[in-house]
């Protein structure tokens, strides 16, 4: 929240307004960048979540102005304020940020010196209102005559702080809008006609209005990572390499990404909805996910939004189950049992080899074809 009084910038939401005097504060400077860019020095930027913060230091501000008494007014303002907000948006899984600035500037009213009859502080407060109202009206007019193709090719922003303040809000790609106050008393009618004349010269600025709309660096190199890797996987699975990995082998990145590409395939109701996950290995995965959705709205019990596997959920495909242990415990059992009725019948001699060269070909319950079933399942 800036304020430009006699042509110094000061600060309206420094804390330290409660315990100095305006001359003790610390005066905000411009710097301009090699890219035409005006950057404020000592002037505090400070984070609105909700219109009502950013209300509550717009009000804030506004205690910390400086008001006096005039001839003319009450209370009258003796500074041109400038309050400042800087919006970024941006969609949900998008990379693109929008960014706007918003310019409110309170300016205070000229004054005839000769009508008002003041001296000392308030004639020289006076004296650099109107001068920098004037600077601002030149201003205007060049932009005007820019506008109306006349070849002026010069705009004087330079000679005040707050044409400079507002350079990318008077011409260009913004757009300006102006409230215009007056009095309504016959003895200040040619006041009135001159803010009419400078309220008219204002709408007829030309300007010229574009989307501000950039990509951010960080989410766009997470995209491309995640589009690299996908890649990856498809010309594996194009060149025969992705039957070497398993479900079992995707990192905890992966299947976090693969529940998001299914939670967001179940949200689109659009017949357009596509799911492409990737290599084989993800799309197993996915579709395991799709199942356990299946699974749960059947139970009645819901699934969660995520899609993440609930506690009682079945396994995942290539991870191990709870019954694999006792399966290969029972076929370790069974190869012990096989081993000892081989040497048993090897002892008997050349009957008990041919009885069990017939059951082995035969394929018993304990042959050595059940146990490879066994190993099989």
């Amino acid at each position: 929240y800036l304020e430009i009084y006699n042509e110094g910038g000061f600060d309206l939401l420094d804390p330290s307004h409660d315990t100095k005097s305006l001359e003790d504060l610390p005066r905000v400077t411009m710097l301009e960048d090699e890219h035409g860019v005006t950057h404020m020095r000592n002037l505090g930027l400070h984070p609105a979540r909700t219109e009502e913060e950013a209300l509550n230091l717009l009000f804030i501000g506004d205690t910390n102005r400086m008001i006096s008494e005039t001839p003319m007014n009450m209370a009258s303002s003796r500074s041109h304020c400038i309050f400042t907000m800087l919006i970024e948006t941006r969609r949900p899984g998008s990379d693109t940020i929008r960014r706007s600035k918003l310019h409110f500037v309170d300016l205070a009213g000229s004054e005839r010196v000769k009508k008002t009859g003041v001296d000392g502080t308030t004639l020289t407060e006076a004296r650099y209102i109107n001068v920098s109202l004037f600077y601002l009206e030149q201003v205007i007019v060049a932009l005007h005559e820019r506008s109306s193709g006349k070849q002026r090719t010069h705009v004087p922003y330079r000679n005040s702080m707050m044409t400079m303040v507002l350079k990318d809000s008077l011409g260009g790609n913004c757009k300006t809008t102006m409230v215009a106050t007056m009095a309504a008393e016959e003895r200040s009618l040619p006041e009135t006609v001159s803010t009419c004349r400078f309220a008219q010269r204002v709408a007829q600025i030309s300007n010229r209005v574009e989307i501000n709309e950039e990509a951010d660096p960080k989410l766009m190199i997470a995209r491309l990572k995640a589009q690299v890797s996908e890649l990856k996987g498809a010309l594996a699975e194009a060149r025969g390499e992705a039957g070497a990995r398993d479900v079992a082998d995707l990192s905890e990145e992966e299947r976090a990404r693969c529940r998001e590409l299914v939670a967001a395939y179940v949200r689109d109701v659009s017949d357009a909805a596509v799911l492409e996950p990737g290599d084989l290995a993800r799309v197993q995965y996915c579709f395991w996910l799709l199942k356990q959705r299946a699974l749960d709205a059947a139970a009645g019990a819901g699934g969660s939004a995520d899609g993440s596997r609930p506690a009682s959920a079945p396994r995942a495909p290539g991870a191990p189950g709870p019954g694999d242990a006792a399966l290969e415990l029972q076929l370790q059992q069974r190869d012990h049992e096989i081993s000892i009725l081989v040497s048993m019948l090897k002892k008997r001699g050349g009957a008990g080899s041919d009885a069990f060269s017939q059951t082995a070909r035969a394929g018993g319950p304990d042959g050595a074809e059940a146990g490879t079933a066994a190993r099989g399942a």
